[in-house]
């Protein structure tokens, strides 16, 4: 499995994590909470392309995370403690100044936030879902929307080595 499949399905994990769901929101759930108010910017997002481009040419990074995703974790703390266990993939991060915590939860915000905005400007949606959208990020999304799919749309089809 290659590592480009394993942090798409890490990011599907966060995604999961993050979505809303009957039993979970962010004045219950401390990972939601936590996603929700973490504010977008461009720069967050230009560190986490470059995150992800250097952890896909990283083999020792891909080996840590070949059998089990960090993403897969069922909290934050658990993802962050599973990052934290590989050296390489901290390495990595810290390069490009990242923390594993604000990673993982970056991962979570592109997806979601990508496919809510693609929801919105289809019609499908009226408005963000506020439970895990914050006001200023539904802003931020709207206001950088083709910025963010321009830098983030190679990753997310598969590609980031370029």
């Amino acid at each position: 499995m290659t590592f480009r499949l394993l942090v798409s399905v890490a990011m599907g994990a966060a995604l999961t994590t993050a979505a809303p769901q009957a039993k979970k929101s962010a004045d219950s759930d401390p990972d939601i909470r936590e996603m929700r108010d973490y504010r977008l910017s461009m720069d967050a997002l230009q560190k986490f392309s470059n995150a992800y481009k250097s952890m896909m040419g990283d083999s020792k990074a891909q080996m840590c995370f070949k059998d089990s995703p960090p993403g897969n974790e069922k909290t934050l703390d658990l993802g962050e403690k599973k990052l934290n266990e590989c050296p390489a993939a901290v390495a990595d991060l810290k390069a490009v100044g990242l923390k594993p915590r604000e990673f993982l939860v970056l991962t979570a915000h592109i997806l979601g936030d990508m496919v809510a905005v693609e929801l919105k400007k289809s019609g499908q949606i009226k408005a963000y879902p506020a439970d895990t959208i914050s006001p200023e990020n539904a802003a931020f999304l709207d206001q950088n929307y083709e910025k963010m799919k321009s830098l983030l749309g190679p990753l997310m089809n598969g590609g980031g080595d370029k």
